[in-house]
C-alpha cells in the first residue's frame, strides 16, 4: 500500500503576522531602456555596453542584459544607468534585440537593436610610415 494522501486546506485572511517563515516579495515598476552605447560590437563579445533608462534596480545577481537569446550579468550604477559586456555571437550583420531584466525572467517590453559584426582585418597600409607633423595620406585596405 502506498503513502496516504491527506488533503490540505489553507485559508488566507490577509493577516500573516503569525508566519515565521515568510519571505519578502517586491513589486517594481517596469524598467525601460532610453538608449544604449554602442549599438554594435565585434562577434567574439566583450564589448562594454552602457545602458540608460529608468526604473533599474539593484537585484543582486538577477540584473541581466539580454542580447538575442543570450543573457549576461549587468552592473547596477543607479536607477537610470547600468552596464554589461556582450557575450559572443555567431549571428553577424543582423539586428539582435537588446533588453534588460531585473529578475532574470521578465525583460523590458520594447527591445533596442544591437548589431554584431565580424572583426575587420587590415592587409594593406601604404605608406606604413609618415612625418611626425602628420598630414600623410594613407591607403588602407582590409576586409570584414
Amino acid at each position: 500500500m502506498g503513502p496516504e494522501i491527506i488533503p490540505l486546506t489553507v485559508s488566507l485572511t490577509g493577516d500573516f503576522s503569525d508566519s515565521m517563515n515568510s519571505l519578502a516579495y517586491r513589486y517594481y515598476q517596469d524598467p525601460k531602456i532610453w538608449a544604449i552605447y554602442p549599438k554594435y560590437g565585434k562577434k567574439n563579445g566583450g564589448t562594454l555596453i552602457k545602458v540608460w533608462g529608468e526604473n533599474f534596480l539593484n537585484m543582486d545577481n538577477h540584473l541581466r542584459c539580454e542580447i538575442g537569446t543570450k543573457s549576461v550579468p549587468a552592473v547596477f550604477v543607479d536607477e537610470h544607468y547600468v552596464y554589461c559586456h556582450t557575450p559572443p555571437s555567431d549571428v553577424v550583420n543582423s539586428p539582435m534585440p537588446f533588453r534588460v531584466s531585473l529578475n532574470g525572467q521578465q525583460a523590458t517590453e520594447e527591445a533596442t537593436q544591437y548589431w554584431y559584426y565580424e572583426f575587420p582585418s587590415i592587409y594593406l597600409l601604404d605608406p606604413n610610415r609618415g612625418v611626425d607633423s602628420g598630414g600623410t595620406h594613407v591607403l588602407l585596405k582590409g576586409k570584414l
